[in-house]
C-alpha cells in the first residue's frame, strides 16, 4: 500500500512549492513586509557569511530589522529555516546529458553539479540529512539522477543505492577538501614538516613519509572526485542488467533463483553408490 499523509505540510514546505510553481511571482519574498521567503533567503546569506553554526532566529531577525517574535510568526523553529535554506541553496538541477551520450556522462555531470553546490555553499555539508527531502529542488535532483541510472538498466532499489553512494562520495570529497583548506590556513599551529617527516621515517611509515614529501594532501588533490566516481561507475556497469532487462538484485527479489556456484562441496548430495547428484 502506498504511503500517504493526509495532514497539511508545514508552512515552509508550502512556501517552497508555491515559489517553485509555474507562473509564481519572481519577486515573491522580496516585497514589503516580513514573510518566510525573506527569512529563508536571509538565512542562506547569513550561512554563506558565518557558516551554518552562525544561523539563529535571533540573528536572522537582527539582519532583517525585526523582532525575534516577529520572525517566529512565520517560522516554527531554526530547523525549519535550515531545511528550507538547503532546498533554496541547491536550486534546480542542471539539464543532464542523455542518450546517445550514455548514462555515465549524465551521472558524472550530476555529481559535478552537486560538488559545485557544496563549493558555492559549504555550509550545506553541515546541514542534517533527515530522510526523504520534501522541497521541490532536492526532489528534482534525486529524480534526475534516478532517471539517468534507469538507462543503466538498474532496478529502482539499485538506482537509489547507486545515487546515495555517489552523493555520499561527493559529500566526502567536498568535506575533506574544506577541512584540508582550513588546516592549510592554520598550518603554523601544527608540527613542522621536517619534524613530522623525521618521525614518520623513524617509525617506519615510509608511505606516509612519501605522502608528506609530495604534499599530496595539502589541498585535497590526494582525494580527487573523479577517482572514486570512476570506480563507482565501473561497479554500476558490473551490476547492470541481465538478459531479461532486470538487474540481478531485482531478479532475486522477484523470485528468480540466484546463480550459485557448485563445486566439490561436502554439501553435495550423493546416492547410495557415492555418486554426486
Amino acid at each position: 500500500m502506498a504511503r500517504t499523509d493526509q495532514g497539511a505540510p508545514p508552512k515552509w514546505v508550502q512556501w517552497l512549492w508555491e515559489v517553485d510553481a509555474p507562473g509564481a511571482e519572481a519577486g515573491r519574498g522580496t516585497g514589503k513586509g516580513l514573510d518566510i521567503g525573506k527569512i529563508v533567503r536571509a538565512g542562506v546569506a547569513l550561512a554563506d557569511d558565518e557558516g551554518l553554526e552562525g544561523v539563529s532566529v535571533r540573528k536572522l531577525a537582527q539582519r532583517l530589522g525585526v523582532s525575534t517574535m516577529a520572525a517566529y510568526r512565520h517560522i516554527g523553529s531554526r530547523d525549519e529555516v535550515v531545511a528550507a535554506m538547503v532546498d533554496v541553496a541547491f536550486g534546480p538541477p542542471p539539464a543532464l546529458p542523455g542518450p546517445p551520450e550514455g548514462w555515465e556522462d549524465g551521472l558524472r555531470c550530476w555529481a559535478l553539479a552537486v560538488h559545485a553546490r557544496y563549493g558555492a555553499h559549504p555550509w550545506l555539508l553541515d546541514a542534517p540529512v533527515d530522510g526523504m527531502p520534501t522541497g521541490p529542488h532536492r526532489l528534482r535532483w534525486m529524480e534526475a539522477v534516478l532517471q539517468v541510472l534507469a538507462v543503466a538498466g538498474l532496478g529502482l532499489q539499485e538506482r537509489l543505492n547507486a545515487a546515495l553512494l555517489v552523493d555520499g562520495h561527493v559529500r566526502t570529497v567536498a568535506a575533506l577538501k574544506r577541512s584540508l583548506a582550513s588546516a592549510a590556513h592554520g598550518a603554523g599551529r601544527g608540527p613542522s614538516g621536517k619534524w613530522l617527516l623525521a618521525r614518520l621515517e623513524a617509525e617506519g611509515m615510509a608511505s606516509m613519509a612519501r605522502v608528506l614529501e609530495a604534499g599530496a594532501l595539502d589541498d585535497g588533490q590526494g582525494y580527487e572526485l573523479d577517482y572514486g566516481l570512476d570506480r563507482i561507475i565501473a561497479g554500476i556497469k558490473a551490476d547492470s542488467t541481465s538478459g531479461d532487462g532486470r538487474s540481478a538484485g531485482e531478479s532475486v527479489r522477484a523470485g528468480a533463483a540466484p546463480h550459485v556456484r557448485r563445486g566439490n562441496s561436502s554439501r553435495e548430495k550423493t546416492d547410495s553408490t557415492g555418486t554426486s547428484k
